[in-house]
C-alpha cells in the first residue's frame, strides 16, 4: 500500500466523489472551526470598536472562547475517528483517511497547547489585539485542511491559509523592533517560496495535464525514465515534457523545504524564531511544520514514489545540509535562547527528512513517531523559555559592580550610585524580546535625592550596561544558579536538554533510533553517519546549558516571577511524557504505525 493510492477504479471511488452529507459530515470539525471564527471575528470587530462600551480589552475573552472551541474541535477530530474510514470530498481535493485525521487532531492539540503558553504571555506584555487569537485559528484551520488536500491546487490555496496569519502573528508585537523585522523578513521570503512553488506546480500541470496527486502517481506507476536514452532518440517533444516535470518537482520540493526551515533554506529560522513573541514561535516551531511535513510525506510517497531515485537524493542532501548547518550554527550561540533552538530545529528537520528520503514505511513510521516527540520536546523548550522571566533584573545586574558616572548639573559635581540605589530602580525586562523599558521621569536638569532612591531617574550609563547584559539574562547564561534559585526548574530543564540530545532511554533517543533504524534500512549509510555525528557533537551545546545550571558558580543571582499554573502543568506533562516513554511506548508507536500504512 505504500506505493499509489488506494482509491483507483473501485466502487468506493465513485462513491465517495459524490457529495452526500454522511460524508460532508466527516468535515464537519473544520466547518465548524470556520463558522466558529467567523463568528469570533464578528465579535471581536463589534465590541472592540464600540464607542458605546469604550473600546474595551477583550482579547482575554476571545482567548477563552478560542480554547473552549479548539476543546470542541478536538473532540469532534477525535470522534471521526470511530465514524469514517477513509472518504474523498469535492471531487478528490480533500481525503480524509487515517493519516489526516490523526495529524489534524495533533494540529489542534498543539495550537491548544499553544494558547495556553500565550495566556501570560499577553498579560505580561499587554498585547490587547484579539486577532492574535484570530490569526491562530485561522492558521490551524489551514493546516488541517492541508494534511487533507489531495491535488496540487487545494495544497497551494492551503499553504497560503496557513502561512499568511503567521506573517501577522510574527509582527504581532508592534513595539519591538525586532519582532517587525521578524514579521517583514518572514513575509518576503514566505511570499517568494510560495510563488516558487506555484511556478513549480504549474510547470507539473503543463508536463501531466493534472494536478490530482493519485493520478500523477498513476501516470508514473512503473515508469523508469532515462534522461540520456531520450536525448539519443531524438524525442524532443517527450524530452521537454520530461523537463517541464522533473523542474516543476524541482521548485515544489524547494517551496516545501523553506516552510520546513530546512537547508539550504532555513536563513530566515533564527531571526524570525529571536524575533517573534515567544508563545508564537513556539506555534511556528509546531503546527506549521508538522502540517507541511504531513504533505510532503504524501506528496513523495503517493505521487512521485515510483520515480523516487529522482528526489531520494536531493532529500538525502538537504537532510545532511540541515544536520550539518543546524549543528554548527547551535554551538555558536552562547546568549540567544530562542536562536539555539531555532538552530536546534533546523537539525531536528534534517533528521525528520532522513524519514522521507528512507523510501519505506518504517521511515515514515519513524518521522511520525519523532514528530510527536519533538512536538513535546519544543512545547517544553519554549514553555521553560517563558518561565525564566526576570524578577529583579536590575539587582542582578549590579549585584557585584558599583557603577559610577557623572551627571551635569549645577554644581558639576560626579555622582556615585551604588548596588542599593540601584537594586530599587524600576527595570523592565522583556524575555522575549531585546527591548528595554527604563523608567525615567526625573524633571529639570538636577535630580535631587530622593528622585534616586526611588529609582526616577536612571543614568544613561546605568541603561546601556543594563542593555548589554540583558541578553544573558534572557538567554542561556540566566541558566547560572538555576540550580540553587528553583531546582525543581533545574530538573525540568535537565532533562529537557537530555531528551533533545538523545541520551537513552529518554523520548528524544527513542524517536531518533527510529528514524536511523529506517533510514538505515533504505541503504542511506552516509546520512545516518552523519546524523550520529551531529547528534554526538549536538549533545555539546544541550549539554552547556545543564552545567551552567548545575556546575558553573556565579556571583549573580538572577530572582525569577512566579511560573503561572498554565506554565506549571505544561511543564509537568511534558517532561513526564519525555521521561516515562519507554515505560509503554507501544501506544503511540501502534498509533503512528496505522497512520503511516494507509499511504
Amino acid at each position: 500500500m505504500l506505493a499509489g493510492t488506494t482509491f483507483n477504479g473501485t466502487a468506493a471511488t465513485d462513491a465517495a466523489q459524490q457529495f452526500n452529507w454522511f460524508l460532508f459530515g466527516g468535515s464537519l470539525p473544520e466547518w465548524f472551526l470556520l463558522f466558529a471564527l467567523v463568528t469570533l471575528l464578528l465579535y471581536g470587530v463589534w465590541f472592540s470598536t464600540s464607542p458605546f462600551l469604550n473600546y474595551p480589552s477583550i482579547i482575554f475573552n476571545t482567548l477563552h472562547q478560542a480554547g473552549l472551541l479548539l476543546v470542541i474541535m478536538l473532540w469532534l477530530v477525535a470522534a471521526r475517528f470511530q465514524s469514517y474510514d477513509c472518504f474523498l470530498l469535492f471531487r478528490s481535493n480533500l481525503i480524509y483517511d487515517d493519516f489526516s485525521m490523526k495529524v489534524s487532531f495533533l494540529l489542534v492539540l498543539a495550537t491548544i497547547v499553544c494558547l495556553l503558553l500565550s495566556t501570560d504571555y499577553l498579560k505580561n506584555e499587554k498585547i490587547n489585539l484579539f486577532e492574535y487569537v484570530i490569526f491562530i485559528l485561522l492558521s490551524c484551520l489551514g493546516g488541517c485542511w492541508l494534511v487533507a488536500s489531495y491535488d496540487f491546487f487545494t495544497m497551494y490555496l492551503t499553504i497560503e491559509l496557513l502561512s499568511l496569519p503567521l506573517y501577522g502573528l510574527a509582527s504581532i508585537k508592534s513595539r519591538s523592533l525586532l519582532s517587525t523585522e521578524a514579521g517583514l523578513k518572514y513575509f518576503i521570503l514566505g511570499a517568494f517560496s510560495s510563488g516558487v512553488f506555484l511556478f513549480g506546480v504549474s510547470l507539473i500541470y503543463l508536463a501531466t495535464g493534472s494536478l490530482s496527486f493519485s493520478e500523477i502517481g498513476q501516470l508514473f506507476a512503473g515508469v523508469n525514465v532515462n534522461l540520456f536514452d531520450l536525448i539519443q532518440s531524438g524525442d524532443v517533444h517527450s524530452l521537454g515534457y520530461v523537463a517541464a516535470f522533473g523542474m516543476g518537482m524541482i521548485l515544489v520540493m524547494v517551496g516545501l523545504l523553506f516552510k520546513l526551515t530546512a537547508a539550504p533554506f532555513h536563513m530566515w529560522a533564527p531571526d524570525v524564531y529571536e524575533g517573534a513573541p515567544t508563545p508564537v514561535t513556539a506555534y511556528f516551531a509546531t503546527v506549521p511544520k508538522l502540517a507541511v511535513f504531513a504533505v510532503t510525506v504524501r506528496i513523495f510517497y503517493v505521487t512521485f514514489f515510483d520515480i523516487s531515485l529522482e528526489w531520494q537524493k536531493a532529500i538525502t542532501l538537504c537532510a545532511i545540509g540541515s544536520m550539518i548547518l543546524g549543528t554548527l550554527g547551535a554551538m555558536v550561540q552562547k546568549l540567544d535562547l530562542k536562536r539555539l533552538i531555532a538552530y536546534s530545529a533546523i537539525g531536528n528537520a534534517g533528521y525528520m527528512l532522513l524519514g522521507i528520503s528512507a523510501g519505506n514505511l518504517e521511515g515514515l513510521q519513524g518521522l511520525l513517531l519523532f514528530a510527536v516527540i519533538y512536538i513535546v520536546m519544543s512545547v517544553n523548550a519554549f514553555a521553560t523559555i517563558l518561565t525564566l522571566r526576570s524578577s529583579n533584573c536590575l539587582s542582578t545586574l549590579t549585584s557585584q559592580s558599583t557603577f559610577h558616572w557623572s551627571q551635569d548639573h549645577a554644581n558639576s559635581q560626579q555622582l556615585f550610585y551604588t548596588n542599593s540605589m540601584a537594586s530599587s530602580a524600576s527595570l523592565h525586562c522583556d524575555s522575549h524580546s531585546e527591548n528595554v523599558e527604563l523608567s525615567s521621569t526625573a524633571t529639570g536638569n538636577q535630580p535631587d535625592q530622593e528622585a534616586w532612591l526611588h529609582g526616577a531617574y536612571i543614568p544613561r550609563q546605568l541603561a546601556l550596561a543594563s542593555q548589554n547584559s540583558l541578553g544573558n539574562l534572557k538567554g542561556i547564561l540566566q541558566f547560572r544558579t538555576l540550580s540553587k534559585t528553583n531546582p525543581l526548574l533545574a530538573v525540568t530543564v535537565a532533562f529537557m536538554f537530555f531528551s533533545m540530545a538523545g541520551v537513552p532511554p529518554l523520548a528524544g533517543f527513542l524517536g531518533k533510533f527510529y528514524l536511523f533504524f529506517s533510514a538505515v534500512n533504505g541503504g542511506l549509510y552516509l546520512a545516518v553517519f552523519v546524523a550520529i555525528v551531529t547528534n554526538v557533537v549536538g549533545a555539546f551545546y544541550y549539554i552547556r546549558c545543564i552545567k551552567l545550571a548545575y556546575f558553573d558558580g556565579s556571583k549573580e543571582w538572577t530572582s525569577l516571577a512566579s511560573c503561572s499554573k498554565e506554565l506549571s502543568i505544561l511543564l509537568g506533562m511534558s517532561i513526564f511524557f519525555l521521561c516515562f516513554f519507554f515505560l509503554y511506548p507501544s501506544t503511540l508507536i501502534l498509533w503512528v504505525a496505522n497512520a503511516a500504512a494507509v499511504l
